[in-house]
């Protein structure tokens, strides 16, 4: 069973869909987050497929917009850069917690690309328990400057504009300069390496033409703590090239982990 949702989160409305649980509840809740100009869908429906497939195994799947993306309320530019991705991700583990169907001490995240940055960086907070990550951005400055240009890059850091306009792949986008500061700002490695009692997927495409596979790898190895990590041959970014494998492997994770 699927049905629409909303709550609220710096000072605009978020929406999202909630796949209730096969099983009895209190059950486990799984939170997806989705990419840079993406949608809680995600490219063919990856995370509608996601949520289906984990619900039918006794998960309760939230996947929402992220503020000024898909269905939520405000403008893209001014609302997207990584402190206010976060806040949204924290916002949605408080509305999930509060639903009947959930057991709130078992909480877990999945994000991909710039999505999956957002969840590495959230999963220090002390109620995720799990966190897997597809083709995450780890160094940001690295990725975003690959697509915005390095002109337009140095503009924002510098504050010689505080907004630009960009195209890239197809897609219309603008950004300010608060993305190129959250980024600078943010050490999205640090904080997974400070992860305490959190399980941790990483998941990388090795023919992936956005994220270098290396930074995925590197991170996997920087870690104090156990991880699963794969490196998926053929993969690409969107995680579609494999995409049934690459459900079947991180609704299995997300089982062992809470035990179900």
């Amino acid at each position: 069973m699927m049905k629409q949702v909303c709550f609220n989160n710096r000072g605009e409305t978020v929406f999202g869909y909630a796949h209730l649980p096969a099983g009895s509840a209190p059950a486990p809740a799984l939170i997806l987050c989705h990419g840079f100009t993406g949608a809680c869908h995600e490219g063919s429906r990856l995370y509608v497929d996601f949520a289906k497939e984990a619900s039918a195994h006794g998960f309760y799947v939230l996947r929402f917009d992220f503020i000024g993306s898909g269905s939520s309320e405000a403008d893209f530019a001014e609302n997207t850069h990584l402190s206010g991705w976060v806040s949204d991700l924290l916002a949605a583990v408080t509305f999930v917690q509060n639903q009947p169907e959930v057991d709130p001490e078992r909480i877990g995240m999945l994000g991909i690309s710039f999505g999956g940055g957002t969840v590495l960086t959230a999963g220090i907070d002390e109620r995720i328990k799990a966190v897997a990550a597809w083709a995450p951005v780890v160094n940001g400055e690295e990725v975003f400057r690959g697509i915005f240009t390095d002109e337009k890059w140095d503009a924002l850091e510098k504050g010689t504009v505080k907004r630009i306009d960009h195209q890239y792949e197809g897609a219309y986008f603008s950004v300010t300069d608060q993305f190129v500061k959250d980024i600078r700002a943010i050490n999205i490695a640090g904080n997974v390496c400070n992860y305490r009692n959190t399980a941790l997927l990483l998941a990388q495409g090795a023919s992936d033409a956005f994220i270098n596979p290396e930074r995925t790898k590197e991170l996997a190895e920087s870690v104090s703590f156990p991880v699963e990590f794969h490196l998926i041959e053929g993969e690409e970014h969107s995680f579609m090239v494999h995409e049934s494998e690459n459900i079947d492997m991180t609704v299995s994770f997300f089982e062992r982990v809470f035990k179900l």
